[in-house]
């Protein structure tokens, strides 16, 4: 079964507005580590809570955005979340010290609109396809992630690090733009939301508990490893000028690669498979970085490996979550997917510089204990038919 015309445009507007916003944030992952160590007053472990702390205010906003969306509406609740992040944005160009910057950060996150657009995207697709949909917003994403890992280091040698945060605000304004003409129509269900006693029972499956999990446990790493993995590079001496060219070859295959297979594997029922080779790719990746000597070729190994298993993760996940969640309810039960989604990027992000300046080993040592907690408390699992509402 493939997505209709009117899904598949719901599907690239919500793409669109998702990747522009992430498309700013994802400029400055590659050399936020780099660049903040430089700011008046800064050590390992304050660079590493400017890092988190916009995950720490996303995952607190999450619930509320989401809650306000089933009740308000998810056009509203998307134009204030993106106009708090552009105005955020441009405070974090203007701050003058580690300190200032931490704030403006967590000013920046506070327009927590991942819930929403989780939602949207739910409501506009049919459980039997959505799979298809979440994955085509990944590529979207994915494409957007590639193109800000290969520019993001370019821009920042030309312009500054702190002007890529005016780019961030800009980006912020197109979005709300394309949301206000583009966003598509979605009908006010006649049956109100739940109680809340009734999305807390929802939250209380077993299936919904290893979603958030595992929501958690993914942005925990990545941060971890979006922190540590461009000092590992400047180690060797190389230079950020650099960088573009080596996330464009750690990120390409998983942009190739996980549309086409996500694909062929729901339609041959094979989804649940499909999870476990996403968890090889992480657990390999990181266990060829801790156990290689740290030079090129295995920095590069390790990027593809964890890229690879990421981007399955974050394709297939949400889509589950919105097969389980009626359409009344989707916005606060992505609200709390997203919760855990930015708990786990805040505590990620914020202790990746306190485990580095302990021991460089010490995030991907606590990263591999993390992911085989993960094997005894259970992957997420594809719903079946009579648990899709």
């Amino acid at each position: 079964m493939k997505l209709n015309s009117n899904e598949k445009r719901s599907t690239f507007t919500i793409a669109l507005i998702i990747s522009l916003r992430l498309l700013g944030i994802f400029l400055i992952l590659p050399v936020f580590s780099v660049y903040t160590s430089d700011y008046p007053g800064s050590t390992l472990t304050l660079a590493g809570i400017a890092f988190g702390i916009y995950a720490l205010t996303q995952s607190l906003f999450q619930i509320p955005f989401g809650w306000a969306s089933d009740r308000y509406g998810r056009k509203r609740m998307l134009i204030i979340g993106l106009i708090l992040f552009s105005v955020g944005s441009i405070v974090c160009a203007l701050a003058g010290n580690i300190y200032e910057l931490i704030l403006a950060r967590a000013l920046q996150g506070s327009g927590a609109v991942g819930s929403v657009a989780i939602a949207s995207l739910g409501d506009t697709t049919r459980p039997q396809v959505r799979a298809q949909a979440f994955t085509v917003t990944g590529i979207v994403i994915g494409v957007a992630f590639i193109f800000s890992l290969v520019v993001g280091p370019l821009l920042a040698i030309e312009i500054g690090f702190n002007s890529l945060f005016y780019i961030l605000g800009l980006l912020g304004l197109v979005a709300i733009i394309v949301t206000y003409f583009l966003f598509p129509v979605i009908k006010k269900e006649d049956t109100q939301p739940q109680s809340a006693r009734k999305i807390l029972n929802i939250i209380a499956n077993w299936d919904i508990k290893l979603l958030l999990f595992a929501a958690f446990i993914l942005s925990f790493i990545l941060n971890l490893f979006l922190f540590i993995y461009p000092l590992s590079w400047t180690s060797l001496n190389i230079s950020t000028s650099k960088f573009w060219l080596i996330y464009l070859i750690i990120i390409l295959p998983s942009g190739l690669f996980t549309y086409p297979y996500i694909k062929r594997s729901q339609k041959k029922n094979q989804l649940k498979r499909t999870i476990k080779i996403a968890f090889i790719f992480l657990i390999t990746g990181f266990i060829v970085y801790l156990l290689g000597n740290k030079g090129r070729v295995v920095l590069i190994a390790t990027g593809i490996l964890f890229f690879l298993g990421h981007m399955i993760f974050q394709s297939i996940m949400p889509a589950f979550l919105t097969q389980r969640i009626s359409s009344e309810n989707r916005g606060i039960s992505s609200g709390v997917y997203n919760l855990a989604n930015f708990l786990g990027a805040s505590f990620g992000g914020m202790l990746s510089g306190f485990l580095y300046s302990i021991n460089i080993n010490l995030p991907l040592i606590i990263s591999l204990f993390v992911l085989v907690l993960w094997i005894f408390i259970g992957l997420p699992r594809q719903p079946d038919k009579k648990d899709m509402e």
